[in-house]
Parts: C-alpha cells; structure tokens; sequence
C-alpha cells in the first residue's frame, strides 16, 4: 500500500493580520459580487431607485462582514498594525480597547473601498471617454 501524499498550501492558512490583505479581500469582494452591476448604469440606476442597494450600503456591507470580531483577531490586527490602537474612532468614540480597534478597521475597510471605488470609477469613465471619441 502506497502511503498517502497531502501537500498543504500554507499561504492560504497563514495570517498576516496586514490591512492592506484586509482592504484587498474586501475589494475584491466588491469587485467580484457588485461591481458588474454598477459598470451597467442602467441596472444600477434601476437598483437605485428601487432602493435595492447604492454604493453606500454596498461599502458598509462588505466592511461589516470584513471586520474581524473574535478578541483574538482584533488583538492580532492591532498587534501588527499599531496606529488601530492610537487612533480614537468616530464610530464608538467611548469604546473601549477592543471596540476602539475594531471601529478603527472597519474605518480603515470602508475608505479602503471608498478610494478603490474611485478609482475603479474613474477608469471606467477614461473607457467611456475613449469608447465615444471620434478617431482623428
């Protein structure tokens, strides 16, 4: 009998606790589950007005369920990224430590997305430009 061989992919497992793999998991969330809607104004005008969703809502979803919640994780992220702990949050300014670092990473989720969205934006509108520009 053979022996079985298992290769493990350690870089799936292994946790940096960077923001920047933070933002780029929820970026990449928005990327993959909204952004195809948004790209078509039609559909995103009709989601508008129908009060489905707007970018908004999509920001702060993705935040929330981007936000870690176990202490052991917050204590980590604020471990490896010290200004989490010295910045006082405009969400729960009177938090305390463990609700102080897990407003500053969603702050920090949400205008990760927001300058993401800009920019996604803005490439878009480039795109739209060159698509509608008479060749010379």
């Amino acid at each position: 009998m053979e022996p079985i061989k298992v290769t493990v992919d350690q870089s799936k497992s292994k946790n940096t606790y960077d923001m920047k793999d933070l933002i780029a998991d929820a970026c990449d969330t928005f990327d993959t589950e909204y952004w195809e809607d948004i790209k078509n104004k039609e559909t995103y005008n009709h989601l508008k007005e129908t009060r489905e969703y707007d970018i908004d809502d999509m920001i702060h979803e993705i935040a929330d369920s981007a936000t870690p919640i176990y202490y052991y994780d917050i204590g980590q992220f604020a471990a490896h990224n010290s200004c989490l702990m010295t910045i006082k949050s405009e969400i729960n300014p009177e938090g305390n430590a463990h609700d102080q670092i897990q407003a500053n990473i969603y702050e920090e989720i949400c205008n990760g997305l927001h300058e993401h969205i800009a920019k996604k934006e803005k490439e878009q509108n480039n795109e739209r430009w060159f698509t509608f520009m008479p060749n010379l």
